[in-house]
């Protein structure tokens, strides 16, 4: 059996996917619309996990918004700031480990 992991995603989360996919996707109204939305997610959530996870979404988010030419980066490794933002929306798309947990594939 193929190990997997087995998660949901937070609201960060799965904003931060959603950001992703529509840089992936090359579209500017969808990337804009999706830094709109990770832009505006409340702070306040049930768990101050998931309040630094909107946090940090939302400082990425930003600073995508500032960086002209977004969408015209050929090869984000000559973007290092591109890239620690992509990178960075990668992580919050990983799999949370609960409090005191480990991680475990099945």
């Amino acid at each position: 059996m193929p190990a997997r992991a087995e998660h949901s995603l937070s609201l960060a989360g799965q904003l931060a996917e959603d950001l992703l996919k529509a840089w992936i996707s090359g579209n500017p109204a969808r990337v804009h619309t999706e830094l709109e939305r990770s832009s505006s997610v409340p702070i306040k959530a049930y768990d101050v996990s998931e309040e630094e996870r909107r946090y940090l979404l939302k400082a990425v988010a930003a600073k995508m918004r500032t960086r002209p030419g977004l969408l015209e980066v050929e090869d984000r490794d000559q973007d290092p700031m591109l890239s620690l933002c992509l990178n960075l929306l990668k992580h919050l798309v990983a799999p949370r480990i609960p409090a005191g947990g480990h991680f475990r594939l099945h």
